[in-house]
């Protein structure tokens, strides 16, 4: 729903890396598949979430509100 389409606008205007790239391609969905996993998972790799699983846990919750403050 709108929070995934959230979370796609964000992964799309950090940009990181090409499964980002081919979700901005495609656009915000409002739907949480394997591209919007795929760009999670880049995101927190960058980030040095670990695990860089793709799910949107506590520790990236936590870490894209800082970004926001």
């Amino acid at each position: 729903g709108s929070t995934v389409n959230t979370l796609q606008k964000f992964l799309i205007s950090q940009g990181k890396g090409p499964a980002a790239q081919a979700l901005a391609k495609n656009g915000a969905t409002m739907t949480f598949g394997s591209l919007t996993r795929a760009a999670l998972a880049e995101f927190q790799k960058s980030a040095g979430i670990t695990p860089a699983t793709g799910y949107f846990g506590p520790k990236t919750r936590a870490y894209i509100n800082a970004l926001s403050q």
